[in-house]
């Protein structure tokens, strides 16, 4: 910052928890003296929502979509496992709600899913319901999409979906970090790997500690 190599807002600095987040913003307000106000640092989660709400419409959502809970995520669930006439009990929506995450995770979406039978993170989840949480994912992404809502998994999920579907959306992005810092490295799952990568293609500007 010091050196004039990049203006704060060309910097994108994330890390995985909020205490950690906020840990970073107060040695960056230290540094350039003034508070860390409208820059690109914090949790990959808070980036990530930050980027979806600019182009919501481009995964079917509105700008002002609802970020749902775990607890939300699950009684969603449970409607739908109710309505195809499962047996909770034998098939509880919380164990759904761990698969579809696990399927998030891997930036899997319901279509990748469906034409991906054996891909790594698709086959544990084939005995559930006699393999009918494929649908329940899809039918899960479309009610989502009908409450304009979107679960912790999809904010990473649906950057990886726009920077995929709208090129022109990614290298905006591209051109605006001129760095890109990476907290806890080791922590990172597939999606968020996807997401990094995706963003630091074309400066290869990356730095990644853990």
């Amino acid at each position: 910052l010091h050196q004039g190599k990049a203006y704060p807002s060309e910097i994108l600095a994330v890390t995985f928890t909020n205490k950690a987040a906020r840990e970073m913003v107060e040695r960056v307000s230290s540094l350039i003296g003034r508070p860390a106000e409208g820059l690109w640092l914090g949790t990959f989660h808070a980036m990530a929502a930050r980027i979806l709400r600019r182009h919501a419409e481009l995964v079917g959502l509105k700008s002002d979509f609802t970020i749902l809970d775990s607890d939300d995520q699950v009684r969603l669930l449970k409607q739908l496992v109710r309505a195809a006439d499962i047996d909770e009990k034998r098939w509880p929506a919380r164990a759904l709600s761990i698969i579809i995450q696990r399927w998030k995770d891997r930036g899997l979406t319901p279509e990748k899913v469906a034409s991906a039978a054996n891909a790594d993170g698709v086959e544990f989840a084939t005995e559930f319901a006699g393999g009918k949480a494929a649908e329940l994912y899809r039918q899960y992404q479309a009610r989502l999409k009908t409450v304009n809502a979107a679960d912790f998994g999809d904010l990473m999920m649906h950057n990886l979906t726009i920077f995929t579907a709208a090129p022109d959306v990614l290298a905006e992005y591209e051109r605006r970090f001129k760095y890109v810092l990476v907290d806890e490295y080791q922590d990172t799952n597939v999606a968020q790997y996807l997401w990094l990568r995706l963003l630091a293609r074309a400066r290869h500007n990356i730095c990644c500690v853990g």
